[in-house]
């Protein structure tokens, strides 16, 4: 399907008044309606492919099982808050998310772990990953878990000056999802909360050294100029998810719960392919606007590597050991 068809459009759902599954008489079938949101502006890298997604999905459905099946992209963050997503499907407000792992550790706090995944989604699947998860999502956020879609991508660090060492972090100002507070926390690092789209003026004015966000979205948000510095190693995978409210999906006839699920078998192939190509294409832009990489020696790698892996499980453990111990041991390769 998306082999046949890559093309760009977007994967953002936002909310009216009314996101339950409807269905209504028509042809002699029924009409499962299914409103979707995602937790990333509809111009982003990541909404595109979701957009993608439903755009292909529907036009299958609509080729198979006329009428049956209704997909509404609502919006994004502009309708109901990344953070606030997962909740709003807990509740039966949307019926499906396309999000990330971070934005929903309130309801589901070993999610986090997956971040340290060295596997891809499809791997995930065959080691049995899928199923461990569909019942803890059932359990703790009434949903159905259609799979991780994305992304084989990694955060990196982004300097106004640069480091050449762990040491050289120690009493930097960087801008940070709640994933990385630990880690910087350890390497002597503050933290600072704020939405991306901020951090432009936030280095401008040295509120912030730098910020921490995967290379494909740094331009969304106008952050390749002040990015003087790209640090290496990369760490923490920013996986993404596809959630479909329970009741929902159980509603769901079987062949439309095979296609959806088909399809985003399909959407993590070509998610994953598509960001290798897209990170790479962009560093090479990176270059040409100037911007320095700089590569930690091989010691400082492998001592930053274990770092940024202790700092995270640490937290995560702490919160639900048992689940996460059982996510740790199914993502890391035998």
């Amino acid at each position: 399907m998306f082999r046949r068809s890559l093309f760009y459009v977007v994967f953002a759902l936002c909310v009216s008044s009314t996101f339950t599954l409807s269905a209504a008489t028509i042809s002699h079938a029924e009409t499962y309606t299914i409103n979707a949101v995602a937790g990333w502006p509809e111009t982003s890298f990541e909404t595109q492919q979701f957009i993608t997604f439903l755009t292909l999905m529907q036009d299958e459905a609509d080729a198979k099982y006329p009428g049956e099946l209704k997909l509404n992209y609502k919006g994004a963050g502009e309708v109901i808050h990344s953070r606030e997503q997962v909740e709003a499907l807990r509740s039966g407000l949307i019926e499906m998310v396309f999000t990330a792992g971070s934005y929903y550790t309130s309801v589901v706090p070993e999610i986090d772990t997956m971040s340290l995944t060295q596997l891809r989604p499809w791997e995930e699947r065959a080691a049995g990953l899928n199923d461990y998860m569909e019942k803890i999502h059932n359990k703790k956020a009434n949903a159905h878990y259609l799979g991780r879609v994305g992304s084989g991508s990694l955060f990196h660090m982004f300097l106004n000056k640069p480091v050449n060492t762990i040491a050289d972090l120690d009493g930097k100002k960087l801008r940070s999802s709640p994933t990385n507070i630990p880690l910087l926390k350890s390497v002597g690092a503050t933290p600072i909360s704020m939405p991306p789209p901020d951090v432009y003026t936030a280095m401008e004015r040295g509120v912030v050294d730098g910020f921490i966000l995967p290379p494909a979205t740094i331009r969304d948000f106008g952050l390749i100029k002040p990015s003087k510095y790209m640090i290496f190693p990369g760490f923490y995978e920013p996986v993404q998810f596809l959630l479909v409210n329970l009741d929902a999906w159980k509603a769901l006839p079987k062949h439309l719960q095979e296609l959806l699920d088909n399809g985003a078998q399909e959407l993590a192939h070509y998610a994953i392919a598509n960001i290798t190509k897209h990170n790479l294409d962009e560093q090479k832009d990176f270059l040409k606007q100037g911007m320095i990489f700089t590569h930690l020696s091989a010691e400082e790698t492998a001592k930053f590597s274990k770092m940024a892996a202790d700092a995270l499980y640490k937290v995560v453990s702490k919160k639900a050991p048992v689940e996460s111990k059982m996510i740790l041991e199914m993502i890391t390769k035998k």
